[in-house]
Parts: structure tokens; C-alpha cells; sequence
């Protein structure tokens, strides 16, 4: 293994010296404009681009290819034209295709996946300055899509390398990131299939997004997903090694005509239900009915001031269930939105790691369960070249559980060329009850300076430190990141440490008392012909050593051998060696502990993953190896079915097999997800799952009917059983744990 990190290593260094020629092409090649044109009266939304005026304007065509040809023309035309009044932006789009029988759709509802399906999506870097922009897409259904890219789309600190294949079912998204798929903005959108192609029309209001006041020129880049073929192709060509969300590779939109749009949005809701609880000691079965209020001001054009009275969050899709065979706290993603909603100007740190400030911390408790939400304020956005990101949030008391808590976060950081910038962080929580103590308190502070090097290169760094009443000394942390990615080599190198007494109490961190050098490395190679579109070939190799005496306390090597293919189908083969040191025994298992002491394991993987545009698409993982002293066999598989483009179903089964001295057990980890998509904002959607570990079956079914993107009639009903009558006839204990109805309805109030 030694020997393979050196050789590795000397590949990645080799790298840092070369320039992937298409990329050096693109640096040389003149930047794409298209100019838009004031329009007296707007079309039609209708889904045709059929109106007189769209064929006398500027157009944006020839696309050319990132895949399957790089750098090629794309054999299906594109035009998309744009046209502005005082209110709103105009998007004429045409996507011409010579088998328009033949355009695959696959998906009907608000923000899905646009990767296996046609699609087409607009970035628009309405403050010009290659960093931030706001991305919005759709579909021959006339899906709405949008997102917003922040920090010129670098997620600061880095994410860790690959997912990690084996035993625990895989990683999940969270955490705040560069790109935030959960901002929502009010647009409209229609689209049609015809016998040309499929044609959309959008219209996005002004004050939808931020900019500059009287800034003439936004950036501007398209990009077009021609599913059958698995073709992605550009308006402003981007070399494999980025993605549309690499704002700097954008071209211009010329001949605006802005100015400062102020409003006032309020969104208002109310919530009536039943819900019963049987681990509560007393009141099991309450009558739920609630109001509260939203709203979002815009200061300026570029800086934004949500607040939220009385915050509720019945609509928001419950987490997937876990399964732990690790010493350390499981990452449960953020998933509500007002948290979501520009998140990105508050990112700090390695995700999942190390997290300075995650919002999962406010309302919610150690085990998950709700905490009233009094009211809060969040001003985000940009004043000159200085993202501001403040938050305050106050909590209500629960008796016998938690205290009142005021939160504050305060982020500043000043963007510089190349995707560089440098910035400052302050978290603080303050109990407002004398619960827990008077005065009790928890404070982190942190800066980081992210530095691009030439067009392939970062280098990510942070540090910070905690004050918490009792805990002195070794409250630090501190992370050096490089990576380099050209699309053929990609490269990591990192250290971090973590104090014993790091204590972020509204933050993440998974493991404290530790130093961690880490690598990874790696290279890809693309075929010229045949079913297989890339070999990939990578290495990751993580360790982490005590603070005191420096010595092994756990460790991570990952070989993988990877496969994508042109339908976009995966199949590989991997190998991981752990190691662990136990200092204390730990519980693997209810009433399974492992005892102290040094253990080397090794697993083998292959992954599979089928068309994920077909019918019906298949994949998963399936390990075979040591764990500690025993053996483990895990078998991760999933499977998709798709009725049209409206009805969906996906099933998933993690079950690990697990044999050690002090005692074998199973996990199971089963869940099971249905949609249907009535129309692109209006859906049922079902999640039922089962976990072994907790002996549960939870059900979580949410109706939504949307009058705009977030805002609408919601009915959710979730209920969680005891499962082990269902397979023991024996066993008498199932009953009910809980259930709950809730019928919510919220509406846009736009001044």
C-alpha cells in the first residue's frame, strides 16, 4: 500500500504540472455574448416560441459538447433567445430534436433530478462577478428548477473525497454547500413537446433574484441534457473538469436594463391536526392548531431580510433512517427550508466533519424531536465584494428537556479574484431560562482563506476555537486543504486537527481529540468508443492520530476501480482496509460490545448501478470482509420503477450480516418511496421505512398542492409502530408509537 500512495502521489504532483488541452483551448477562445432586447408587450406563456419578435433578436445557438464528444458540436440545435420589459425576464428556448418521439421524460414534479431527463438550465450571475449566480431549469413538462451557487460553486474546505462504499449504506447529502438546490424563487414556466423538439418559455421576475442596480451585463450560461444520448452541451463551452455551476466559465448577457426593485413578500400560514404520542407521560392525544407568519423585505436590490414569528415546519419530509456500526454520531441533513435558504453564505468548514454552525442544532433536540420556534431574523446577500450572512433565532423552554435558547450567527467574508476569498465567523448560544444553569453559554469564532491557484487548483484553510463554561484548553480546530481537479487528475492533500475540548454546541463535529493527514488521488480516463464512457481509477487514504502521543487511533485506505458508461449505468470494484483502536469497549450492537484493543479489517466491494433513465434501474453494493475480530457480508441494493413521467417507486434494502466472538447479530434497514405528480407543483408522496436497530416502521405520507414554488395546501400524516410483532407471533408488544395529522396551508403575499 506504501508503495502505491508513493507512486500515487508522484502522479498527483505530476498533474499540477500539466494543463488538460481542451481547458487551455477554452482560455483562449473569445467570450460568448448574447444580447437581450426590450420587448413593449410579453409573449404569451404558452410554451411556444412562436411570436414575431423572437425570430428578429439575438439568439444563442451552437452548444457545444462536454459529453460523450468533448468539444464537438452537438448534433441536436439549440436556440435560446432573451427579452426584458421593467418587471420581468423573458427566456425563448427551442430545443430541436429530429426524434422529438423519441424525447425522454422521466420525472413531473417541482425541483426533481434534471439529469435523467431532457432538460435545459439558465445560470445567470446577476452580480457579474464570476462567484455567485442564481440557476434555473426545466423540462419538455415544464418542470420548475432552480438553485443558487455561491462561493463561484467551491464548497470551502472540501467534502472528503468519494462516497465511501460498504456496510452502511452510503452517504447522504447535507450540510451547507456551495450549491443549494433549496432556495426557491417565484417564476413562471411553460413548455411543450412539438414536431421540432420541445419548446419552453420562462418568465423570471426582477426581483426574483439580487444584482446590481444598473448593471447592464450579467453573466450568462445554458446548458442542455439530451438524456437519450447522455449528451450535456453548453451555450459556453466547459471542459469535463467543471460544471455548469463554475460561474467564471459563464458568458454575458448583454443590453440590460436594471434597477432597484424593492419588495415586501409575506407568507402567512395556518395548521389545525391531531396527533397522539404514547412516550409522553401525560395529554397523549392533543388537538394541534397553530398560525405564524414568514416574511422576506428586500433592503437593497442585492441584500435580503427574512423573519419568521411562530416557525413551523409540518410539511418537510421526515429523515432516512440510519443504521450506526461506528463509534461517532451519525449526520442527519438539514431539511427545512428556511434553514436551507441561503446557506451557503454561512458554510464554514469540512462538511460532515467539521461543521462551525449547522442548523440542525436550533429546534430540534438530541433525539430529533421538535423544538418550539418563537420567532427569528436572517439578513443574507451581498454589499459590494462582501457576502453578510446574520442570524438570530429564539427557542421556547420544554420542560424537563431543554431551555430557552437564543442563537446569533454572523458570517462576513470579501470575495477576491479566482475564486479566492477571506472571511470571519462568530456562533453563539445563550440560555434565556435558568434551566441547565444561569447563563449558560457556548461561543465558536473562526476565519478561513480559500486561495485559487491558476484555473484547476484551491487550497481551503480554517481555523477556530470554542468557549464553553468548564472546558479549558484544547478547544481548537484547523484545517489545510489542496485539491486540484483537471478531469483527468484529481488530487487532495489535507491535514486537520481537533481539540479534545472543541465544543461547537451549534455545529457538527464527529470526532474530537485528533490530527488527520489525508490523501486522495484520482485519474480519469475517457474511451473514444464502445458501451464505457470512463475508467476510474482512485485512491483515498485517511488516518488519524492521537493528540497527546501521536500514535494510531484510526484509519481509512480505499482502492476503487470505477466505471461509467454511456447510458449511465456504473460498475466497480473496490477494497478498504480499517483500522481501529479501542481504548474503551465499545457497544457495537445492543448488549454487543467489542472489547479493547487493536483491530486491522478489510472488506471487499463491488458497486452496480443500471440506466437510471430506464423503466425500471437497478443498483447497489455488495461487501464481503472482516469487521474487527468476526465478518461481515453486506448486500445494499435498490431498485426504481417509473409509470409515465408522474408515478415513480423506489425501494431500498440494507441488510449486513454480522458474525463476532462476543456474539452475532443482523441489521436491516428497508425503505420504500412513492410519488406521484399530479402536475409540476402538485403531488402525493409517500415514505415508509423500517430499522432494525430501533425495532420501528415509520410512515410518512404528505399531500401538496402549490400555488407557487414553497407555498400552498399541505395534508402530512406520519405514524411510527413497534415492529416486532409483525415478525415474531409471539412477541405481544406492538402498538402504536405515535401518529399525527396535519392539514397546513400558507399563501404568497407579494407587494
Amino acid at each position: 500500500m506504501n508503495t502505491l500512495v508513493r507512486v500515487l502521489w508522484l502522479a498527483g504532483l505530476l498533474a499540477l504540472s500539466s494543463q488538460h488541452s481542451y481547458a487551455q483551448e477554452l482560455e483562449a477562445a473569445p467570450l460568448k455574448t448574447l444580447r437581450a432586447q426590450r420587448v413593449s408587450e410579453p409573449p404569451e406563456l404558452d410554451g411556444l416560441v412562436t411570436e414575431a419578435f423572437w425570430k428578429e433578436i439575438d439568439v444563442a445557438t451552437d452548444f457545444i459538447q462536454q459529453n460523450p464528444e468533448e468539444g464537438e458540436l452537438s448534433p441536436e440545435r439549440t436556440e435560446v433567445r432573451v427579452v426584458f420589459d421593467d418587471r420581468n425576464l423573458y427566456f425563448g428556448i427551442i430545443c430541436f430534436d429530429s426524434q422529438p418521439q423519441n424525447i425522454v421524460v422521466t420525472q413531473n414534479r417541482r425541483d426533481a433530478d434534471l439529469e435523467d431527463t431532457d432538460s435545459l438550465l439558465i445560470l445567470l450571475d446577476t452580480f457579474n462577478d464570476d462567484q455567485n449566480a442564481f440557476i434555473f431549469g426545466t423540462s419538455p413538462t415544464g418542470i420548475e428548477f432552480d438553485a443558487q451557487v455561491s462561493k463561484a460553486g467551491q464548497r470551502r474546505g472540501g467534502g472528503g473525497g468519494p462516497a465511501r462504499a460498504g456496510g452502511s449504506g452510503g452517504a447522504q447529502r447535507g450540510g451547507s454547500s456551495a450549491f443549494n438546490l433549496n432556495w426557491d424563487g417565484v417564476w413562471k414556466v411553460r413548455s411543450q413537446i412539438t414536431g421540432r423538439g420541445w419548446e419552453s418559455e420562462i418568465v423570471i421576475p426582477f426581483r426574483t433574484v439580487r444584482y446590481k442596480p444598473g448593471e447592464t451585463v450579467w453573466g450568462l450560461n445554458l446548458m442542455r441534457n439530451l438524456r437519450r444520448r447522455n449528451e450535456l452541451s453548453y451555450w459556453s463551452p466547459i471542459s469535463r473538469a467543471f460544471r455548469l455551476t463554475q460561474v467564471s466559465m459563464a458568458g454575458s448577457l448583454s443590453g440590460l436594463e436594471t434597477r432597484t426593485h424593492r419588495n415586501l413578500k409575506l407568507l402567512p400560514y395556518v395548521l389545525g391536526g391531531f396527533s397522539q404520542d404514547y412516550n409522553r407521560s401525560d395529554d397523549q392525544g392533543r388537538f394541534e392548531r397553530d398560525a405564524g407568519l414568514d416574511l422576506k423585505y428586500s433592503l437593497t436590490s442585492s441584500l435580503t431580510l427574512d423573519a419568521t414569528f411562530n416557525t413551523d415546519f409540518a410539511q418537510v419530509e421526515v429523515d432516512d433512517e440510519q443504521v450506526n456500526l461506528t463509534r461517532f454520531d451519525l449526520f442527519f441533513p438539514e431539511k427545512r427550508p428556511f434553514f436551507l435558504e441561503n446557506s451557503g453564505f454561512f458554510e464554514f468548514g469540512t462538511t460532515q466533519e467539521v461543521e462551525i454552525f449547522f442548523s440542525r442544532r436550533i429546534g430540534l433536540d438530541d433525539d430529533r424531536n421538535p423544538v418550539p420556534i418563537d420567532a427569528g431574523a436572517r439578513i443574507s446577500g451581498k454589499a459590494g465584494p462582501y457576502q453578510i450572512g446574520m442570524l438570530n433565532m429564539q427557542t421556547r423552554s420544554v420542560d424537563g428537556a431543554a431551555p430557552a435558547n437564543n442563537y446569533s450567527v454572523a458570517r462576513l467574508s470579501r470575495e477576491l479574484p479566482n475564486r479566492s476569498s477571506i472571511g470571519v465567523i462568530g456562533v453563539n448560544r445563550q440560555a434565556t431560562t435558568q434551566f441547565g444553569g444561569s447563563g449558560s453559554y457556548n461561543r465558536t469564532y473562526g476565519a478561513d482563506a480559500n486561495i485559487g491557484l491558476g484555473r484547476f487548483g484551491n487550497w481551503f484553510n480554517y481555523v477556530a476555537a470554542t468557549q464553553t463554561p468548564g472546558l479549558e484548553g484544547s478547544d481548537h480546530t484547523y484545517s489545510s486543504r489542496f485539491e486540484y481537479d483537471d478531469a483527468r487528475h484529481q488530487f487532495t492533500l489535507g491535514y486537520m486537527e481537533v481539540g479534545r475540548n472543541f465544543n461547537p454546541e451549534v455545529g457538527f463535529v464527529r470526532r474530537v481529540g485528533f490530527r488527520k493527514p489525508e490523501y486522495f488521488y484520482r485519474y480519469t480516463h475517457y474511451m473514444d468508443s464502445g458501451p464505457i464512457r470512463s475508467i476510474e481509477p482512485h485512491i483515498l487514504s485517511d488516518t488519524w492520530l492521537t493528540l497527546e502521543t501521536n500514535e494510531k487511533e484510526s484509519g481509512f485506505d480505499h482502492l476503487h476501480l470505477d466505471t461509467r458508461w454511456q447510458n449511465g449505468g456504473r460498475l466497480g470494484i473496490a477494497y478498504n482496509r480499517n483500522f481501529e483502536r479501542l481504548d474503551i469497549p465499545f457497544e457495537v450492537h445492543p448488549g454487543i460490545f467489542i472489547p479493547v484493543g487493536r483491530y486491522q479489517f478489510n472488506e471487499w466491494i463491488t458497486n452496480f448501478q443500471t440506466d437510471p433513465s430506464a423503466t425500471v434501474y437497478v443498483g447497489g453494493n455488495v461487501a464481503v470482509g472482516d469487521f474487527y475480530s468476526g465478518t461481515i457480508r453486506t448486500l445494499n441494493g435498490r431498485v426504481g420503477l417509473r409509470k409515465g413521467k408522474n408515478l415513480t417507486w423506489v425501494g431500498s434494502w440494507v441488510r449486513n450480516f454480522i458474525e463476532l466472538p462476543v456474539g452475532d447479530f443482523n441489521t436491516d434497514l428497508v425503505g420504500l418511496r412513492f410519488n406521484w405528480s399530479f402536475t409540476p407543483k402538485s403531488f402525493l408522496q409517500t415514505f415508509s421505512q423500517y430499522n432494525s436497530r430501533t425495532e420501528q416502521i415509520g410512515h410518512n405520507i404528505r399531500l401538496g398542492l402549490l400555488s407557487t414554488s414553497s407555498t400552498g395546501l399541505f395534508v402530512v400524516y406520519n405514524t411510527t409502530d413497534l415492529s416486532r410483532d409483525f415478525f415474531d407471533p409471539h412477541e405481544v408488544q406492538r402498538r402504536t408509537l405515535s401518529r399525527a395529522l396535519f392539514i397546513k396551508f400558507n399563501y404568497l403575499l407579494d407587494y
